[in-house]
């Protein structure tokens, strides 16, 4: 079990480098859960928990029906990431 908490944190890490090295922008949508499934060769509760927990820290967020997309505060999250000492 400790293994599946440290994929879904690994694959949380990746994207959430990817939105703060602007790889991924303000208003980008993320692959699809199944999409994601493949890419990183996981499971589908694992890229679910992976989006949860970018969620939870407002990284992404959630459109009924469209997907998941880069977060307008991700932008804060990251701006204040960079201005701390």
């Amino acid at each position: 079990m400790k293994n599946r908490e440290t994929l879904y944190l690994k694959i949380a890490k990746i994207i959430e480098d990817q939105i703060h090295s602007e790889t991924l922008s303000l208003g980008d949508k993320l692959p699809s859960v199944r999409s994601a499934q493949k890419l990183y060769n996981v499971s589908l509760n694992t890229i679910k928990q992976a989006y949860l927990e970018l969620e939870s820290r407002s990284l992404i967020e959630s459109r009924p029906k469209t997907g998941y997309y880069v977060s307008k505060s991700s932008q804060r999250t990251t701006a204040c990431k960079y201005r701390q000492p």
